[in-house]
């Protein structure tokens, strides 16, 4: 296939997947008085707070319509690109929207188009900005061939994910009631309670959000910010991001643990006073493709502790059998049984999470040589991770995160090359002696 085929595929298939996330299941009725109904309905919509989660998904969903379209451009009009994203995010979002019409399981809304266009937008302008900003830091200090600050700042907003909604604890408060801010008296009132036990606290969260203070020292010292003065910064920083996160819990109707937050600072605290005092040496002893390397592995080693926790293994057969059904190979199908925060901010997490793994790949290749080489490794790795699920206790199979993390994983490697980032050689090169 030639790049312009590779990219037309690509565009088409992540229309393809929104149309069988949408459409899947319509039970399709020709009735044209419900019909009429539902278009009255569609044209007046309530506007709730289930209404706001609901928008939220939407332009997670969306936004990687529009991130794909700017990445895929064949012209290289960055603007056109654009506006075109956002035609064809209005378009399908009123096509799938005036198809539900004729569905009695599926609410049509104005609501949803206007997010849906909106999230559009949001990717592509999002994807052009990241563009531009990657080419501009192209010559300048740099410790892996890449500005860092891409692997920070998608790292950093993947922490930040699981800091609002953590994947063990995501579960509404029982007897919630009211808007945002009675959610978040409540939360806060039992939040209070004498109910802590140290066998609650989030210890696995150290090694997934130290990372992240990590990065942050070391994306300020590439734009010449000493480690010994930043790293108390990004640690106070980080401390306060933690607390806010935590607080936020109570708006979306999660309980509120203080000793979480205090676990999350710790790590960010920690992974930013690690790389004050290892960064020179760690800069001196491994050069070249040694130091890509070892940031590749290292960086594969982390997405198996994302995506393999809390690392129990599932030892019932009727669980596991449970799994190999149509229903876990229906992209966005888990998510769409979900009305809460978590079902859009697990799909930005998701695609975060191997966005760095995508871009770090595409100047350090592990091997340059065979079709999709530079490529493979991560998608083998993907498709590894969610294979697991299976065999891991409170995990399960869904083909929506494999799709996302190749998504992820794609992108990261085309802004590289679109922003003129080369291969600087293999990371498994043999090193001269």
């Amino acid at each position: 296939m030639t790049p312009r085929q590779r990219f037309l595929a690509a565009r088409l298939a992540y229309v393809a997947i929104v149309l069988i996330a949408t459409l899947t299941e319509l039970d399709f009725s020709w009735n044209p008085d419900a019909v009429a109904e539902r278009l009255q309905r569609a044209l007046m919509p309530s506007l709730r707070w289930s209404d706001a989660i609901d928008g939220l998904r939407n332009v997670a969903l969306f936004a990687g319509l529009g991130a794909v379209w700017v990445v895929t451009s064949f012209s290289g009009r960055v603007r056109a690109e654009i506006v075109q994203a956002v035609q064809v995010g209005l378009w399908l979002s009123a096509t799938v929207e005036g198809l539900q019409l004729f569905s009695p399981v599926r609410t049509s809304s104005l609501l949803d188009v206007a997010t849906n266009t909106v999230g559009a937008a949001a990717g592509a302008i999002t994807v052009a900005l990241l563009i531009a900003e990657v080419t501009r830091a192209r010559g300048g200090r740099s410790y892996l061939g890449m500005p860092t600050i891409l692997v920070a700042g998608a790292y950093g907003l993947s922490v930040l994910c699981e800091a609002v909604t953590p994947l063990f604890r995501a579960q509404l408060m029982a007897g919630l009631s009211g808007g945002p801010l009675a959610r978040l008296h409540t939360a806060l009132r039992w939040a209070g309670a004498p109910s802590f036990s140290l066998s609650d606290v989030p210890v696995l969260d150290i090694l997934l959000f130290a990372p992240a203070g990590f990065f942050g020292v070391i994306a300020l010292a590439e734009r010449g910010r000493a480690p010994r003065a930043t790293w108390s910064v990004v640690a106070a920083g980080g401390a306060a991001v933690a607390c806010v996160a935590e607080l936020a819990h109570g708006v979306v109707g999660i309980a509120i643990r203080w000793d979480a937050a205090a676990t999350h600072a710790l790590a960010l605290g920690v992974g930013a006073w690690a790389a004050r005092h290892s960064l020179a040496q760690l800069t001196q002893e491994l050069r070249g493709a040694v130091r890509a390397r070892a940031m590749i592995l290292a960086y594969m080693g982390l997405l198996v502790l994302w995506g393999w926790r809390p690392f129990f293994p599932q030892l019932d057969g009727s669980v596991i059998a449970a799994q190999f059904t149509a229903v876990h190979l229906v992209p966005l199908r888990s998510l769409f049984e979900r009305v809460d925060v978590f079902s859009a901010l697990h799909v930005t997490q998701q695609f975060l999470l191997y966005l760095p793994l995508g871009s770090l790949l595409a100047v350090w290749p592990l091997r340059s040589s065979g079709p999709w080489s530079h490529l493979r490794p991560a998608l083998w790795l993907a498709a590894v991770i969610e294979a697991g699920h299976v065999l891991i206790v409170d995990r399960y199979f869904d083909v929506t995160n494999a799709l996302i993390a190749v998504a992820g994983i794609a992108i990261g490697w085309v802004v590289m090359r679109r922003s003129g980032y080369v291969p600087y050689g293999e990371a498994m090169a043999a090193v001269p002696r």
